[in-house]
C-alpha cells in the first residue's frame, strides 16, 4: 500500500471516530420521528458508517498481509464485514418498510451480539501479531475485546459505541504510523 492510501485510511478512521458517537445519538433521536428527512438521514448515516467500517477493516487486513504476512484474523474480518453488511441491510429494510419496523428487531439484536463476539475474537486473534505496532498493538487488541464485550451484552451498547470510537482513533494512528514507514 502506498503512503497516500495509508494516510487516507488514517483520516477516514479518524472521521469514523468523530462521527460514531453523534450518529449513535442522532439515530436514537430520529427513530421516534416520522418524515422523509429523518428516514433519509438515518439511511445515509447507516450506509456511510457501514461503508467506512468495511473499508477500514479491509484496509487493515491488507496492511497486516503486506507488512507482517499476518493472516490469523482474515476469517474474523470477513465475518465482521458480512455481519455488518447484513445488519445495515436489515436496518435499511426497517426504515424503508415502516410496517415491518419491529419484525426484524430480534434479528438485529442477534446480529449485534454476533458482531460483539466477532469483535472479541478479532482482538484475541490479533494478539498473535508479532509486531507491537509502535506500542498500540496490545491496547488496540484489548480495546477491541472490550468493545466486543460491550456490544455482545447489548445493555452496555452505549459504552461499546464509545469504545468503538476510541478504537477507530487507534486504528487511524496505526495507519498514520504505517504511512511514515518506507514504501516496499
Amino acid at each position: 500500500m502506498t503512503r497516500r492510501h495509508l494516510a487516507t485510511s488514517g483520516w477516514l478512521a479518524m472521521a469514523s471516530a468523530v462521527l460514531t458517537i453523534p450518529w449513535f445519538f442522532l439515530t436514537i433521536v430520529f427513530a421516534d420521528r416520522g418524515g422523509a428527512f429523518f428516514i433519509y438521514a438515518q439511511e445515509g448515516m447507516l450506509t456511510v458508517g457501514t461503508v467506512l467500517l468495511v473499508y477500514l477493516l479491509i484496509t487493515f487486513r491488507r496492511l497486516l498481509h503486506e507488512n507482517y504476512a499476518f493472516h490469523a484474523v482474515d476469517a474474523v474480518i470477513a465475518f465482521l464485514v458480512g455481519i455488518n453488511i447484513a445488519a445495515a441491510a436489515i436496518g435499511l429494510f426497517e426504515l424503508i418498510v415502516p410496517s415491518m419496523e419491529n419484525a426484524p428487531e430480534i434479528i438485529s439484536i442477534v446480529l449485534v451480539v454476533a458482531i460483539g463476539i466477532m469483535q472479541i475474537m478479532f482482538g484475541v486473534k490479533l494478539l498473535q501479531l508479532p509486531d507491537d505496532l509502535k506500542g498500540l498493538h496490545k491496547p488496540y487488541c484489548y480495546l477491541n475485546i472490550i468493545t466486543g464485550f460491550c456490544l455482545a451484552t447489548v445493555v452496555l451498547l452505549p459504552a461499546g459505541i464509545v469504545a468503538s470510537a476510541v478504537t477507530d482513533i487507534m486504528l487511524g494512528t496505526i495507519f498514520f504510523q504505517s504511512a511514515k514507514q518506507p514504501e516496499n
